[in-house]
């Protein structure tokens, strides 16, 4: 059995162990969800765990009361005129004001137009949807309430399942520019929340009575359409040449997808694929040019990382080092985030005149801690989930370790 087969096996009998027929988590750590509910029912949890659960069921009970979120409750339809079709506006567009009409927009990076965030297109009810569906799958898991599955699955079948209802599986539309009449590549980066929010909550979910075995066959080839879609379809091929944060995307969602499903093949050139994308994205001391040329260049490129060092978790999974990978004198990942920890500590920031939020590296410097394999940055760390606690914009990222990754803040 080759590495693929033997992690998937291994995955299969734990999740069978749980009553669950979905596919094994991306981005969720069984061991971690298991150890957490187990002190969350013993009464030894922190104090900060025990908060963050009372957060976690707070928003999941606002969550209850909420009608559920459709593409069709849009109010301006993609061109092909068909409401199942998903439609967004590219934020940082502006209507040009030389022009009597606006159009065609212009560009004005890292500005949003927030006319483009309005629910008259569907960017915002998608960011709502996996929110909240994430949100439910762990309050249902931590709390064994049926009443959280039955309302995340509600969402999920409103979504992606319901005739009525759901979503065309492609993004033909997303990000588009009123007049420009052309498909956007840039649109796929908008798909990124599928995989990084609702795949884990539907293996969560099908331990309940509420997602049945053709829920989810439904759900899988719903995926499986999609994943054509990004990997055969014209515009799904452009996305994938595409050489800043979108193009790391764009393979986080391939190779997110393609485990869940169990496509072998796929999966594996999904991570070969990353590595041919990374040589175009950093110098020899780990910056990446093209997110230094964005308006917020930090920001930028801590979101890019966010992608590659999630790729690089689910490469593990079949034992390819993405960490370790190496094509000249230092291993890419490695050096980018090294790149990043200075500005992170203090120290001057010389890309752009906009002001950092050191916070922006936590993700990807837990990442880094857990698996690249070099000294830890673990202070840093620390000192970087304090810093979000105090932060009234931030603390969600504090409780979220506090909930799922506890063990970070009490080494």
């Amino acid at each position: 059995m080759n590495f693929y087969g033997a992690a998937m096996l291994g995955l299969v009998l734990l999740i069978s162990n749980c009553k669950s027929f979905a596919g094994p988590l991306i981005l969720l750590d069984q061991t971690n969800l298991n150890q957490v509910k187990t002190a969350l029912q013993q009464n030894k949890a922190s104090i900060d765990t025990q908060k963050a659960y009372a957060q976690l069921i707070k928003q999941a009970d606002t969550a209850l009361s909420l009608d559920g979120f459709s593409v069709i409750d849009k109010t301006i339809l993609a061109p092909s005129k068909d409401a199942h079709d998903y439609l967004s506006l590219s934020r940082y567009w502006w209507p040009d004001p030389s022009k009597p009409n606006g159009i065609p927009w212009v560009r004005r990076d890292g500005v949003t137009n927030p006319d483009t965030q309005t629910d008259s297109v569907d960017r915002k009810r998608l960011g709502a949807m996996t929110k909240y569906v994430h949100i439910l799958a762990l309050a249902y898991f931590f709390s064994g309430e049926h009443k959280y599955a039955q309302k995340g699955t509600d969402f999920i079948k409103r979504w992606f399942l319901d005739r009525d209802t759901k979503m065309n599986p492609h993004l033909e539309f997303a990000q588009s520019v009123p007049g420009i009449d052309i498909r956007r590549r840039s649109g796929i980066l908008d798909g990124r929340l599928i995989p990084e929010k609702v795949l884990d909550a539907v293996t969560l979910f099908s331990t309940s009575s509420w997602w049945s075995k053709q829920d989810n066959a439904e759900m899988n080839q719903w995926l499986d359409t999609y994943l054509k879609w990004l990997t055969t379809s014209e515009l799904g091929l452009q996305g994938a040449k595409q050489t800043n944060n979108h193009g790391s995307w764009y393979y986080f969602q391939v190779a997110a997808l393609s485990w869940y499903l169990g496509y072998e093949a796929e999966l594996y050139k999904a991570v070969q694929n990353t590595k041919r994308h990374m040589l175009q994205q950093f110098d020899e001391k780990g910056a990446q040019h093209h997110e230094l040329a964005r308006s917020r260049p930090y920001f930028y490129s801590c979101f890019n990382l966010e992608a590659l060092t999630s790729i690089a978790v689910i490469a593990n999974k079949i034992n390819i080092k993405l960490w370790q990978y190496q094509p000249a004198d230092s291993r890419l990942l490695t050096a980018a985030v090294k790149y990043l920890i200075p500005a992170a500590k203090g120290d001057t920031w010389q890309h752009g005149s906009n002001e950092i939020k050191p916070t922006d590296l936590i993700k990807v410097l837990d990442k880094y801690n857990e698996y690249s394999g070099e000294p830890l940055q673990r202070d840093l760390l620390m000192h970087l989930l304090q810093r979000s606690k105090l932060e009234d914009t931030n603390k969600t990222m504090y409780y979220h370790f506090s909930l799922l990754n506890p063990e970070v803040l009490t080494e």
